[in-house]
């Protein structure tokens, strides 16, 4: 009777043990899911890569930075991604929406290493991940772009006198020393942001839902920088001139280095 009563209680007290394992076992997992699900909020990162990009041309001045953005403890969606240039010289400002998406893998078509693009779009970054963030931003009212592509399109008459009868070295040194290419570049120069001195960059991302944080850098533009982009600006202007001889664009894109702005 009592080995009967001993076994009677072990049995009970290894099946209780069991139902509490069950439990536990399966209350684990839907306490995290719960916890990533509905308690847990993403924290995203932006790591760049200590490059960045600068473009000036028909479409005006803009730039492109590589980073990584990160989420940590939540899986989140970043939704769009903003940066606010400033020239330190004087504190004018350049707002920047996301335009396209650049892939950081080269592909190589036919000889020539070429990176992809795409239009900027949402995308989703796991829980305690990172995902590729190689960004061109640029303005999104596009409002030096139409300028400069009307000033290009005014010019584009003069364009065709030139070519008359000439070589391609002779339409230019016409076309470039004409009153109308030199107020149309005297015109460019006037919104030319690119400048020599020191600017910050504050990298605005928007994600989940509403939130949004900001990183500050900041980099410098050299003399070689700002004679490379000053450079571009000839290139609109003869860029027509260039297309009706098969004449090769020499547009320059210098690369620079970003560094954290420190509080």
């Amino acid at each position: 009777m009592e080995t009967t009563t001993v076994l009677s209680r072990y049995e009970t007290i290894t099946t209780v043990l069991s139902i509490i394992a069950i439990c536990v076992s399966i209350l684990i997992p839907l306490v995290q899911w719960v916890y990533k699900k509905w308690i847990a909020t993403a924290i995203v990162k932006f790591y760049p890569t200590g490059q960045a990009t600068l473009f000036f041309n028909q479409s005006g001045s803009y730039i492109r930075i590589n980073g990584v953005v990160e989420s940590e403890r939540s899986a989140a969606t970043i939704k769009k991604m903003s940066i606010v240039l400033t020239r330190k010289r004087d504190d004018r400002k350049l707002n920047l929406d996301w335009s396209f998406l650049i892939s950081p893998v080269n592909a190589n078509l036919l000889g020539n290493y070429v990176q992809t693009t795409e239009a900027a779009h949402p995308f989703r970054v796991e829980a305690d991940s990172v995902a590729c963030s190689f960004v061109e931003y640029s303005d999104p009212s596009d409002s030096s772009g139409i300028k400069i592509r009307n000033i290009c399109s005014n010019l584009a008459p003069l364009v065709s006198q030139c070519v008359n009868n000439h070589t391609y070295e002779e339409a230019l040194d016409i076309f470039s020393k004409s009153p109308e290419y030199i107020d149309a570049k005297n015109s460019l120069l006037s919104d030319f942001y690119w400048e020599i001195g020191k600017y910050s960059v504050d990298v605005s991302i928007e994600y989940s839902k509403r939130k949004t944080k900001t990183f500050s850098y900041e980099f410098t533009v050299t003399e070689q920088n700002s004679k490379d982009l000053r450079n571009n600006i000839d290139e609109s202007l003869i860029a027509k001139l260039k297309d009706i001889f098969r004449v090769q664009w020499a547009f320059k894109a210098p690369q620079i280095e970003i560094t954290e702005r420190k509080a």
